[in-house]
């Protein structure tokens, strides 16, 4: 968020505008951050398969504006975004106009309006659903960056996930259903492929790890998570970064790690 909204955070603006921007982020954030997001990580299994190279730093999250190595905005538009748009929500409502010509009392135009404009708020309510469940879980002035990538599954990785990411309340299937099951985003990023009701199961020895240790583990209201979020996105509050440091030496660490033989206790 911190990253991606610099922009944002930078801009001149009275306040009220820059919240009218996030805003306008939550209500696009699968269209202008998850799609170009996930077609990226398309391209570049591609181009793995392809045997190119990927270049330094695709790994990070983009916006719909960066990922230009890869693919062109025309591109997502015509390929990701229009077809979606076309066929959802215009196509998939025309049964509704012949249904409208049939009803007594109804008419096409108007039924098929009703499907539209009702399809266009779904989608718009989905996304700040989305963006409220998801993005809030790795933003705040509690929250750690890192200025460096570290392996997949190593000691590193592990800490960070703690670190980097916010539980909100858990523990119950009415809880766990609005939340989508994100509300275990520690437990995810540990282990992403678990299943939901193991993510409840792990959560409390996760967080009794994590106190022997003396590891932070963030839990949290979701609506705290998001006033957070939103400090971050317009720059009245500043994300944590890990010292640096500690970052080289747990890499370090990593690193020997994996030069030494496995030996099976």
């Amino acid at each position: 968020v911190e990253r991606n909204q610099a922009y944002l955070r930078g801009l001149q603006a009275p306040m009220f505008v820059k919240y009218g921007i996030v805003f306008f982020l939550m209500s696009t954030w699968k269209w202008f951050y998850y799609a170009p997001n996930t077609y990226k990580e398309l391209k570049m299994a591609q181009m793995r398969k392809a045997g190119k190279k990927i270049p330094e730093g695709a790994e990070a999250p983009i916006t719909v504006k960066d990922a230009t190595f890869a693919y062109t905005f025309m591109e997502m538009f015509s390929i990701v975004l229009l077809p979606y748009l076309v066929i959802h929500f215009f196509l998939t409502p025309v049964p509704f106009y012949f249904l409208g010509e049939h009803l007594d009392g109804y008419t096409g135009l108007g039924m098929y309006t009703t499907a539209v404009i009702n399809l266009f708020l779904a989608e718009w309510l989905t996304n700040i659903h989305a963006y409220i469940a998801v993005v809030t879980n790795h933003a705040g002035d509690d929250m750690y960056r890192f200025r460096k990538p570290c392996r997949a599954f190593s000691g590193s990785f592990f800490v960070r996930q703690v670190l980097a990411s916010v539980d909100f309340d858990l523990g119950t299937d009415p809880v766990d259903f609005m939340h989508g099951w994100l509300n275990y985003q520690i437990e995810h990023h540990l282990w992403p492929n678990l299943s939901m009701l193991s993510y409840r199961k792990a959560a409390p020895q996760v967080q009794s790890i994590c106190e022997k240790y003396g590891l932070p583990y963030v839990k949290e209201n979701v609506f705290i998570r998001l006033k957070k979020t939103i400090d971050i996105s317009v720059g009245t509050a500043s994300m944590k970064w890990f010292p640096e440091e500690y970052e080289e030496y747990y890499l370090e660490l990593d690193a020997l790690s994996e030069s030494k033989p496995y030996k099976k206790e």
